[in-house]
């Protein structure tokens, strides 16, 4: 399998994106905007009173899906930037319309219909540039990997079983929640005034359940595609390094050799979806001196894995690496294979800074001392069980005879030394 230099994942690095249209910081900014154009149009102005045609005209329909889509806008471009795209053209095609046609607006109207046509720029612009960054990343991830492809590892949980198929029904669901309330709205009575019938509570509640439903059921369509693209065929590979973050993300990093090389990407891996002791890897002193192997803790220094797929946000991999399993009364330990199947975030922000090796004999010191601690704790506790159960208390009977715990202990660490491949090929 390819090793990835650090120059390449350097170039990875920066094909991405720039930070203003990242998918957090840009769906935060777009937030801002349609929340202020909200405002300028809805509350300041005096010509675009709430959705309402006018005083005998009832509820406005005609604007209400640009007004849908304005609302998702910020959702759309955070989780699906596919649909971000023709939403944004559409919601900034109708405000420049608007713009050029009314002469009749005033200032607090006219800057409202300034603030969403600038929301439907910043979305279009953001949102070709990621999927401009994707392409990239993934075509610089498959030349490091190299033409080769190998089939997915042996007990690899199947997520195309599972993933995103909670987040489509629940899409659905809220979508055909939202298309009978605004049917009841669209088809009602008029009032007994015979103004035309009043649905803006109706578009309200219903726009709030099709910007969730329509948010979840992309995720959820994006998420299903993602695990079926990974389980068909053969995939690339990489050997990377990953290292835990304290929020409980993982992120992947070049190598685990590398002190210096930044984090690349993150994925938070859960456990229906991970798979321990999938086929052994060796047995022998697993942590002995300089035999290349020690304990590693992932919140410290990363451990090293093999990646199959690749590696841009969005896209699931799976990840295979090493796992030891030692007993405290043996100095011989077995070493398995983890097998883990996540979809990779898009996060930016890891706080993980240039990292130290272990020192290995001094963590295996540690490791047996903290061992031998747990079972004195052990024996004195049961020393004291024993006890209570010869010398009970005055006035009370020994319903049954107890019996001490195993002694049995067993504990495992995570990745592998220098020198060794961690889950191979």
């Amino acid at each position: 399998m390819a090793t990835w230099a650090v120059a390449d994942a350097e170039r990875w690095r920066k094909a991405a994106v720039p930070t203003a249209l990242a998918p957090t910081v840009g769906g935060w900014a777009l937030a801002v905007l349609v929340a202020a154009g909200y405002v300028l149009l809805f509350a300041l102005s005096s010509t675009s009173a709430a959705w309402h045609s006018g005083p005998a005209d009832g509820t406005d329909w005609r604007r209400y899906p640009g007004l849908i889509l304005l609302t998702a806008l910020p959702l759309w471009y955070r989780y699906v930037p596919v649909a971000a795209i023709p939403a944004a053209v559409f919601v900034a095609g109708e405000a420049a319309l608007t713009l050029a046609r009314s002469g009749d607006l005033d200032h607090p109207a006219r800057a409202g219909w300034l603030v969403i046509l600038t929301a439907g720029a910043v979305a279009f612009t953001g949102s070709c540039l990621r999927l401009r960054a994707r392409r990239r990343q993934r075509a610089l991830a498959l030349a490091a990997a190299g033409r080769r492809r190998f089939p997915l590892p042996q007990g690899t949980p199947e997520s195309d079983g599972h993933r995103g198929h909670q987040q489509i029904y629940t899409g659905v669901a809220l979508c055909l929640v939202a298309a009978a309330i605004l049917a009841d709205g669209l088809f009602g009575e008029p009032t007994a005034s015979g103004v035309a019938y009043d649905a803006v509570g109706h578009q309200g509640i219903g726009l709030v359940l099709l910007v969730a439903g329509t948010t979840s059921y992309g995720r959820g369509q994006l998420a299903y595609r993602a695990a079926r693209r990974m389980h068909e065929e053969p995939q690339p590979a990489l050997i990377v390094g990953v290292r835990a973050g304290a929020d409980g993300r993982h992120w992947v990093c070049p190598d685990a050799r590398t002190r210096s090389a930044a984090p690349l990407i993150a994925y938070l891996p859960r456990k229906n979806d991970t798979r321990a002791r999938t086929r052994l890897l060796g047995s022998g002193s697993a942590y002995g001196v300089g035999n290349g192997h020690h304990d590693i803790d992932p919140t410290h220094e990363p451990f090293e894995a093999v990646l199959y797929g690749t590696l841009v946000e969005g896209d699931e991999v799976v990840l295979e690496y090493a796992c030891a399993e030692y007993h405290r009364r043996q100095e011989m330990g077995r070493m398995y294979a983890t097998v883990t199947t996540v979809p990779l975030r898009p996060d930016r922000r890891h706080g993980l800074g240039p990292w130290e090796p272990a020192d290995g004999p001094t963590r295996q010191r540690e490791r047996l001392r903290e061992e031998q601690e747990r079972a004195e704790r052990r024996r004195e506790a049961e020393r004291e069980a024993e006890n209570r159960r010869r010398n009970p208390p005055r006035g009370s009977s020994t319903r049954g005879r107890g019996s001490g715990s195993g002694n049995r202990h067993t504990g495992g660490g995570c990745g592998s030394g220098c020198g060794s491949s961690c889950g191979g090929d």
